[in-house]
């Protein structure tokens, strides 16, 4: 892991939907719970189909996060490489098979690399305490080493119940749910990461 900043990374299949509304509810959420400790975060995001790269984010997503006060603006879709598996310190995927193409990149990421549900799921089973004194990027380290080793204590109940689906091509009201479940994810992920109890 690298010793500043902490490095998420989002990831989906064409970058121009879920992963980069993930990528900024999770830099909102930081700079909400967080304040200047957000600096500790660096947030960007990737899609494993290279066919939008430099795209801008589709439009219903925009106005989705628009509507949970999150700015969308100014994004560009990136293709996912072996690079940008190596630059993060965390990998949150969209789906169960967006998580295993991120590991065929990279095998050496497992412990690094979740579904952003399968996360906000296993960190509901980590006491705050647990991670002890710290930042919030120090103790989101803690969190990931303990996240990973629930793995095979707290498995998903079928291989895609951590998916978050694809709202593309759909109504205006798939991308507005979808934005809601990503933050309730993302703030399952920080809840603990406040929290000294």
């Amino acid at each position: 892991m690298s010793g500043d900043q902490l490095r998420i990374l989002h990831v989906c299949t064409g970058n121009i939907c879920r992963s980069p509304m993930a990528e900024r509810i999770m830099r909102h959420e930081l700079d909400v719970a967080f304040g200047a400790g957000a600096a500790d975060f660096d947030v960007r995001s990737a899609g494993t189909y290279g066919g939008h790269e430099g795209q801008p984010m589709n439009p219903p997503a925009v106005r989705a996060l628009a509507a949970l006060g999150v700015d969308g603006s100014g994004h560009r879709a990136s293709w996912l490489r072996e690079p940008h598996v190596a630059w993060a310190d965390l990998v949150l995927t969209g789906t169960a098979d967006q998580r295993a193409e991120v590991l065929t990149l990279e095998p050496s990421a497992l412990r690094r690399t979740f579904a952003l549900r399968e996360l906000a799921r296993l960190a509901a089973e980590v006491r705050p305490a647990e991670l002890g004194a710290g930042s919030p990027a120090e103790r989101l380290r803690m969190l990931i080493d303990s996240a990973a080793g629930l793995r095979a204590v707290h498995p998903p109940s079928a291989r895609n119940v951590d998916d978050l689906g694809d709202p593309y091509g759909g109504p205006p009201e798939e991308f507005t749910r979808v934005a809601h479940v990503v933050q309730s994810a993302v703030r399952d992920i920080l809840r603990p990461l406040g929290d000294r109890s």
